[in-house]
């Protein structure tokens, strides 16, 4: 009864075990050990070499063999999901019988959570240098002599004013996305009217789409007309408005935004489609991770936090839509998201 219990336990572990003797056979493997691996054969009587070839994992297992000693190893799997795999391989002799025990915990989430947190630092100290160095550099600058010329003088406080409101909106983005990712900003649902808000956004851009000779233009139309309204947080989906329209603009040097409404099913999408530079296909998959700039030196210069996409996912994501974008090198960007219609 007993091991019958412990097989029952051993098999619905969210860990891989594994049983080998000391000719390097396998006596056991549970079910997530032959998910890890790949393997959906039967694996017992098999050679442990057969069914594994990271060398560092081989020969922990020979070493731990010879020496009879436990040993705990970190090992990246290149197979299934290319998981990151902390093994524990134990010596065992019993009735006559000597082996190893491996057992294998998936930490690949952990590791990726790290390897997030050491870029997110790394990123949030490079992003505020660059603009501290600027500003010290101006001011000592002043303080050096330059407060005498009122030319330079209002020059330099000009550039540091500049260098100040690149980081404040830095700060500000890092405390929506921080806010938003634990869910500290509590969504304010009302029917909304997807056509006045965007009207009211798109008259905030004229003057900046005409001065670079870009023609805003809204979807009209009986559809569009006669759209529902959907549950939603006005001042939040004003904010996913903005930005995406903002992008198109600073992206596109001359040509068309345009912006349409369309009812999929109980889905409202909306497109923002730019006649712009595009987005190269590489770049795609990761323009709404948080600092991920596709023009690194562009962005900064037109005053991109490198924060505002993945602010709009975590928005969009909060109102239950999903959000992508399609995109060409050269060819034009749009920019769907979509509402669910209550």
């Amino acid at each position: 009864m007993k091991e019958q219990l412990l097989e029952v336990v051993v098999k619905e572990m969210q860990q891989g075990v594994v049983i080998i003797n000391d000719k390097g056979l396998i006596l056991y493997a549970n079910p997530f050990f032959q998910e890890t691996f790949a393997v959906n054969l039967p694996l017992e009587g098999i050679n442990f070499t057969e069914v594994v070839e990271d060398a560092v994992l081989l020969n922990t297992v020979e070493t731990v063999l010879s020496l009879k000693t436990g040993q705990s190893k970190e090992i990246t799997i290149k197979g299934k999901g290319n998981q990151i795999l902390e093994a524990r391989l134990i010596p065992f002799s019993q009735n006559g019988l000597n082996g190893v025990i491996g057992f294998f915990h998936d930490v690949t989430e952990e590791k990726r959570v790290e390897a997030i947190k050491r870029d997110f630092v790394a990123n949030v100290s490079h992003e505020l240098r660059t603009p501290l160095a600027s500003i010290k550099g101006y001011a000592e600058t002043l303080l050096d002599g330059g407060l005498e010329d009122k030319g330079v003088l209002k020059n330099f406080l000009t550039i540091i004013d500049r260098h100040a409101n690149r980081m404040t909106a830095l700060i500000e983005d890092l405390l929506t996305l921080s806010m938003l990712e634990s869910h500290q900003i509590p969504m304010k649902f009302e029917p909304l009217d997807i056509r006045v808000l965007i009207t009211n956004v798109i008259q905030g851009f004229e003057k900046q789409a005409k001065d670079k000779g870009i023609e805003l233009i809204i979807e009209s139309g009986e559809t569009y007309r006669e759209l529902p309204k959907v549950m939603g947080d006005r001042v939040r989906l004003e904010q996913v408005i903005v930005n995406l329209i903002d992008n198109a603009i600073k992206y596109t040097n001359k040509g068309a935004v345009r912006i349409s409404v369309r009812i999929l099913d109980n889905l409202m999408q909306v497109d923002v489609t730019d006649t712009g530079i595009g987005i190269p296909e590489k770049d795609l998959l990761r323009i709404f991770e948080r600092f991920y700039r596709v023009d690194k030196g562009r962005s900064r210069e037109l005053g991109g936090t490198g924060l505002g996409l993945a602010i709009v996912k975590h928005i969009i994501h909060g109102h239950s839509g999903k959000i992508w974008v399609n995109s060409n090198s050269g060819g034009g960007t749009t920019f769907s998201f979509t509402l669910p219609i209550n």
